[in-house]
């Protein structure tokens, strides 16, 4: 019998692990516990969800840490005994204390196609660069960032109207997959391991919320790219109006082409709560906005403009 641990804390690690609790008793395996954040250590994640009542409902105790580095967490680790830890959407890098204990490795996944695209915010970064693709990994954690062997691994392709959510569903959705299809492989000692090429790797930086400022002068399709990069489950692209913040979550693609002489954003036309906004070479149109008290942007208003 082939003991795991689970260690996550966030939507896309709910909905594997519902899968895995309902998977591991065929694949002749059993869950000794899973590892979370409490919600007040969670303000990092946006994608916070609560994975106690899941492990409850199947009889699986449930631990709440704030780091898996401390002495406390690792002897709770090393009392579960696990021969494989799964680690699902656990944002914090599993070090060689932790990664010591499972005899059988950790398992680690990241929304892209690695080795490239490794690092912070991969689904964002994918949107924001204007991706036509990209794909989940999962692989064997070792002392690096994203830089173990790829146990499994599938592409998926990125419309132009997709956006955030729809990303992050369709990892939710191939997580699950890989739960099935991997989790029967872990439990038999048969999983494959692929070492990654690491002359091909690149890397993401984390981002910060200098990095949701739409910058109007710019392109409107990389005004697009960086609203729907950030849309929920994450925090929005940001921009101002009388020296005020307006979230922007929700954009439709550029078609128009620039006619006006108006500065960029400049608020064109408000058709019911939509705006046409000017951009350095088009028109974009602003599909949701939260005004944070702030009042409605009308036409002539000028976005992005130092108070």
């Amino acid at each position: 019998m082939t003991r795991f641990a689970f260690l996550g804390t966030v939507e896309f690690s709910r909905r594997c692990l519902e899968v895995l609790l309902s998977a591991c008793p065929d694949a002749g395996s059993e869950v000794a516990g899973v590892l979370t954040l409490p919600r007040e250590a969670a303000a990092f994640n946006s994608d916070w969800a609560d994975l106690a009542p899941v492990a409850e409902r199947h009889g699986i105790p449930c631990h709440h840490i704030r780091t898996l580095d401390d002495p406390e967490s690792l002897t709770l680790l090393r009392r579960l005994a696990p021969d494989v830890l799964l680690v699902f959407g656990w944002s914090q890098l599993v070090r060689e204390s932790a990664l010591a204990v499972p005899l059988g490795g950790c398992i680690g996944t990241h929304p892209a196609l690695l080795p490239e695209g490794r690092g912070r915010h991969p689904i964002t970064w994918a949107l924001v660069e204007g991706r036509t693709e990209s794909g989940l990994t999962l692989f064997f954690l070792d002392e690096g960032a994203d830089s173990g062997d790829i146990v499994w691994q599938r592409v998926f392709p990125i419309a132009l109207e997709d956006d955030a959510a729809d990303v992050y569903a369709r990892v939710c959705d191939l997580g699950c997959t890989a739960v099935r299809e991997v989790v029967p492989l872990l439990a038999a000692g048969t999983a494959p391991r692929t070492p990654q090429n690491h002359s091909r790797a690149t890397i993401w930086r984390k981002r910060d919320d200098s990095d949701r400022v739409i910058h109007w002068e710019g392109p409107a399709m990389a005004a697009y790219n960086l609203i729907r990069g950030l849309a929920r489950p994450y925090l929005g692209a940001t921009t101002t109006l009388d020296g005020g913040e307006l979230v922007v979550l929700r954009a439709r693609p550029p078609l128009a082409a620039a006619t006006s002489a108006a500065p960029p954003g400049t608020v064109l036309a408000r058709r019911g709560g939509e705006l046409d906004v000017r951009t350095g070479d088009g028109v974009l149109t602003l599909v949701e906005l939260e005004t944070g008290g702030l009042r409605e942007p009308v036409p002539g208003d000028v976005l992005g403009r130092a108070a």
